[in-house]
């Protein structure tokens, strides 16, 4: 096995001198030579040399340098004081890509015609999102459901018990300590600023508000079915990319004596690569991935923080005077004032906390705000009606059981589809474009829609309006709600990966399943499911006492009617009046004030005691997120060393509340909009790359566990990313790769005939026929896709029989490579394979040609593997033909037979009718296989004479039925 723990990384150097590594098998292979067989290890590490050394302690420098490109480190020191320790590329890579965004959203306000501001910045992130979200529904959906029950099938296959650490391993921190962590750093301020507010969305609103989830058929179903989606949003699904993360982390860091990053993720799939280039580039964009999550969640808190402030200052009642302003729109610029302040008080205070470190700052804020928020929730259950709210809890969780793979697989496609149906043009992909609208030549084309342009253009009149036909809900629900919670999750995958990872040292794959998937989501659902459940109690308190009755169906109230203006404020007599005993109609209110509305009932000394209780475990939520956030930047930053210089602390700390203060000031009233955005677009990518991670591992706990499959199988000579490397990675001693220039011959050959250099390997394992017919199939394919792709300029449509031609073309190369792969014993799944040459085809067959020069397969795929057989029954077969004389036609002979136990070797004479005929057989001699026989000599098995039942047991004569 080859691993590499020098930093220097020598292009062909000899490690086999190294301690903890050695070389198995690596064979050699020089170039312009035909080699046999090279086998390198599938994954270039020895688990079994891992599992025997010491746990090695990445807060020494030295250790991390191990792992570190030697023209990658910087070290900064004034005297004996520490002030820098980083990587230098994914440093500079990560802060230019966020102070560019900071700088670029704040230099971005401008004024439309009339007069009103707007963010140019944030205006394109919509418009990215957007077309994200309308494309890309399939991928989000399919890929959360897949990685949920990926993570289930680690935790109950044979791969439970393996820990992500060393066999003797114990736990990091005791469960409770553990448990508050993982709480605090995944979802726990985003309970407070959704608990109630969510169901209430889906519940009632004061505009049409259908929504169709689940059945229902009266409004106690329909209550049922907003705290069902609400529970979807951050159940099972919310923590399913958290766990594989940290994982995939755990098991490679904490097992092989890995330093913590990002990149190591993909160390089963490529190897040393992730060292290069390629690695960089994966951790400083999941730091930015980090950053952008994290800021969402500060804007969350700054809005409840806010309102918090302002409500715990008024106290209870229908009106608020208070020197806290409003974020209303009425002191716009003066609640973004206070927001910024907010945002700097927390980063200063979490600036504070990572300083300490994790297990001092972190781990006492966790416990302390874990408690606040039980406090809250018993207070809540004892002060209300208990039984109401237990029994919701349990009728909840039983929906959410019964539903989970219904929604869970629901892509609104139906919905969707009436995107096509009206007039505004959408984002979807080739169903848009600049379009002939009016019939007029002389005039410009405008963008849009394909289908509505063509039948208005048809008919001479619009098209109808779908929600009102079909009586759908809206289509751009999915985009808002369920699409921007999966991108939400999908930002803050490396960032609580990292940190899940980190705390559950010593734990099994099992343990992290149960504990970290199972035990959050159930506790998460107590929270979500008791404010929800008030919140929709209070709604119909206040609808039964204004005598208001809701359209249930649409989902709607009419907050004029029932005596609240466009600020949520109550101006009816009525209105004030329940509003002063505490009920307030919830869907006629602001988003951050609900949560303080649903503490109002049980008296003012009450909602202050409450309400502090909400503004500190919000605050330390805030803080926890900002500090985790904080950890993890510095932590990748520097390469995985896990005690980072003080003043590289507090940079990344400050970093992240910038970048939250330029959203929350340069937003505006759509702040949390940007920040959704923000969150869905840098969730994209990642979406991709956890997919992969699946592989990753699962190919990592085969490895380690030492299966027969991976252990004998090898890697192709060259890797689809090796030219992150310069085309020269680092490879095990003896090993001579094709030079740098060859390399890029083949790779240019292959982008402009890609057939040409798949053909080297077509020859090599195919018939000649067969090889030239898969080249020719290749050739025409990728000639007739140019040619359309040319085509469309005057011919319309001709782009998509060009894709058909795509498509078949990459199929052709995934065949070829999938039997590349059986033919030379390459370890992989025809999964990867298909990716790989859709998005990767010119460096597959480059791939594909430099490997089937190098070497000669080690198995030949064009033999029939059941050829053995097949020759065998044909000849058993002609055997049978040649035995002219049938069996039941033998003449039968009458001849003393010896029936000889095998154990006593008794013998009895008996008189038996036995073939003539040769008959080959297998006997039993002393209880063993005898070798094959030559005719029956009459000695066949028959029981001791103590084993025979004596005559009483015998049935009469009269029993035995006739011949």
């Amino acid at each position: 096995f080859f691993e590499r723990p020098d930093r220097h990384h020598g292009r062909n150097e000899d490690i086999s001198g190294r301690a903890g590594a050695s070389c198995i098998g690596t064979g050699s292979l020089i170039v312009g030579t035909m080699a046999t067989h090279v086998h390198l290890p599938v994954i270039p590490v020895n688990p079994q040399e891992k599992h025997a050394q010491a746990i090695v302690d990445y807060a020494v420098e030295a250790n991390v340098l191990q792992h570190v490109r030697a023209n990658r480190w910087l070290a900064l020191d004034i005297g004996s004081f520490r002030v820098a320790r980083f990587n230098w590329v994914v440093f500079t890579f990560a802060s230019a890509v966020l102070w560019a965004f900071v700088i670029g959203v704040m230099a971005s306000e401008q004024k439309d015609a009339e007069g009103a501001k707007f963010n140019g910045a944030l205006t394109v992130f919509a418009v990215w999102q957007k077309w994200i979200t309308q494309n890309f529904t399939w991928l989000y959906i399919g890929t959360q459901d897949a990685w949920g029950i990926f993570v289930l099938y680690m935790a109950f296959s044979r791969f439970g018990h393996l820990k992500l650490g060393k066999d003797n391993e114990q736990p990091a921190f005791n469960d409770a300590t553990w448990f508050s962590m993982l709480f605090c750093s995944g979802i726990g301020i985003g309970l407070y600023f959704y608990g109630v507010s969510e169901p209430i969305y889906y519940y009632r609103l004061s505009y049409e508000n259908k929504l169709f989830k689940v059945p229902f058929q009266n409004d106690d179903q329909r209550a049922q079915q907003a705290l069902f989606v609400v529970l979807y949003h951050w159940g099972f699904h919310a923590w399913g990319a958290y766990i594989l993360v940290a994982l995939l982390l755990g098991f490679v860091a904490f097992r092989w004596d890995m330093p913590m990053t990002f990149r190591i993720a993909f160390y089963p799939l490529l190897g040393d690569v992730v060292y290069g280039f390629f690695g960089d580039v994966v951790d400083f964009l999941s730091m930015a991935c980090t950053t952008f999550g994290v800021c969402t969640s500060l804007g969350f808190g700054c809005d409840i923080l806010l309102a918090g402030l302002r409500r715990v200052d008024c106290g209870t009642g229908a009106f608020c005077e208070s020197n806290v302003p409003a974020d209303d729109g009425s002191e716009s610029d003066k609640a973004k004032a206070w927001k910024v302040g907010i945002i700097a008080i927390i980063t200063l205070i979490a600036s504070i906390s990572v300083v300490t470190g994790l297990d001092k700052g972190l781990k006492t804020i966790s416990q302390v705000t874990f408690g606040l928020g039980n406090l809250l929730l018993l207070s809540l259950v004892y002060l209300d009606n208990t039984w109401y709210l237990i029994n919701s809890y349990v009728q909840s969780v039983g929906h959410y059981m019964q539903y989970l793979v219904l929604i869970g697989f629901q892509t609104d496609a139906f919905e969707q589809l009436s995107l096509e149906f009206v007039p505004t043009a959408s984002t979807l992909w080739d169903q848009a474009s600049f379009r002939d609208v009016d019939g007029n030549a002389t005039t410009d084309k405008i963008w849009a829609n394909k289908v509505y342009t063509d039948v208005t253009k048809a008919t001479g009149r619009p098209m109808g309006d779908p929600a009102e036909y079909f009586g759908s809900h809206s289509s751009s629900w999915i985009d808002a709600w369920t699409i921007f919670y999966w991108g939400w999750w999908v930002s803050w995958a490396p960032f609580v990966g990292i940190f899940v990872a980190t705390i559950s040292r010593g734990r099994t794959i099992r343990q992290v399943v149960l504990g970290a998937f199972l035990a959050p989501i159930v506790y998460s659902f107590f929270f979500l499911i008791i404010l929800g459940s008030l919140g929709i109690k209070m709604q119909r308190v206040v609808e039964l006492g204004l005598n208001h009755p809701a359209d249930w169906v649409a989902g709607t109230v009419n907050c004029t009617a029932m005596g609240y203006d466009k600020s949520g404020t109550p101006f009816s007599q009525d209105a004030v009046a329940l509003a002063n005993i505490g009920y307030f109609s919830l869907a006629c209110r602001a988003h951050p004030d609900r949560l303080y509305d649903v503490l109002s009932p049980y008296g003012s000394g009450m909602f202050k005691f409450l309400g502090i209780i909400t503004l500190m475990g919000v605050a330390l939520y805030f803080v926890t997120s900002s500090d985790s956030g904080s950890f993890v930047d510095d932590t990748l930053s520097a390469g995985g060393l896990m005690h980072c210089p003080i003043p590289q602390r507090i940079y990344w700390a400050v970093t992240e509340g910038a970048c939250a203060m330029a959203l929350m000031y340069s937003g505006g009233s759509n702040a949390i909009a940007a920040l959704q955005n923000v969150s869905i677009i840098s969730g994209f990518p990642l979406t991709i790359g956890i997919c992969f991670m699946c592989a990753s591992l699962h190919r990592a706990a085969k490895y380690d566990m030492g299966e027969k499959d991976i252990m004998d199988s090898t890697r192709f000579i060259t890797g689809l990313f090796d030219f992150t490397e310069g085309f020269s990675p680092n490879m095990p001693a003896g090993v001579v790769l094709p030079n740098v220039r060859e390399r890029l011959l083949s790779l240019s050959i292959s982008w402009a005939a890609p057939f040409f250099t798949l053909h080297d390997m077509n020859i090599k394992i195919f018939s000649p026929a067969k090889a030239s017919l898969i080249t020719a199939t290749v050739a025409a394919m990728f000639v007739c896709w140019i040619g359309c792709m040319f085509g469309e300029i005057s011919s319309v449509n001709a782009s998509y029989v060009g894709w058909v031609m795509y498509t078949c073309m990459i199929t052709s190369i995934m065949y070829v490579r999938v039997k590349a792969r059986e033919a030379y014993n390459v370890y992989g799944y025809w999964l990867e394979d298909t990716f790989s040459c859709l998005v990767m085809w010119p460096f597959v067959c480059s791939q594909l040609s430099l490997q089937a020069k190098a070497l000669e397969p080690i198995v030949d795929i064009n033999i029939d593997q059941n050829a053995l057989i097949y020759a065998h029954l044909k000849k058993d077969h002609q055997a049978s033909q040649d035995d002219k004389i049938p069996f039941q036609n033998t003449p039968q002979v009458a001849r003393a037979t010896e029936i000889v136990h095998p154990f006593t070797l008794h013998t009895h004479k008996i008189q038996s009718p036995v073939s003539t005929t040769a008959v080959q057989a297998n006997m039993l001699v002393d209880g063993y296989p005898s070798q094959e026989l030559g005719p029956i000599d009459g000695r066949i098995m028959m029981p001791h004479a103590s084993m025979i039942p004596p005559a009483s047991m015998i049935p009469p004569a009269s029993m035995i039925p006739p011949a």
